[in-house]
């Protein structure tokens, strides 16, 4: 399956994209969040190759990515290209469990468009229980 299958986008909800090279939280987080009647998951990749991909096609408004080594590439790229296009998505980096400080990280995180959350942090704020009159607003 293509991972920027084509999906019926709407205009007023935040468009999502989930990258997760190492499996650190796509399938615990991914399910609630496209549950979420204020956000479209519009893909979710697996790989640096159809992050880059998905991000070109859909633009999305937050990007969500774990960090490994082709993370660094991506996330550079991502902010490179804003600065060329206009688009300005807030980039959330995801550590994995025991990770709390890696060299070049912390300049990036002083980025105002870029959050760093440990993996217990995302399950937290993407699965804590909310109701549908007040959906999860991304900052």
């Amino acid at each position: 399956m293509d991972a920027c299958a084509s999906i019926t986008l709407q205009h007023d909800r935040t468009r999502v994209l989930l990258v997760d090279t190492d499996n650190l939280f796509l399938d615990d987080v991914g399910s609630a969040l496209q549950a979420d009647a204020g956000l479209d998951v519009v893909a979710t990749a697996r790989s640096i190759e159809d992050a880059y991909a998905c991000a070109a096609r859909y633009t999305p408004d937050v990007i969500i990515i774990g960090w490994g080594k082709a993370a660094r590439a991506f996330v550079h790229a991502a902010l490179a290209s804003q600065s060329a296009n206009g688009i300005n998505p807030l980039i959330v980096i995801v550590l994995a469990q025991g990770i709390t400080s890696i060299p070049g990280l912390t300049s990036l995180s002083l980025l105002p468009n870029v959050a760093l959350m440990g993996h217990v942090q995302v399950e937290k704020w993407l699965l804590r229980p909310r109701s549908s009159a007040s959906p999860l607003r991304m900052h």
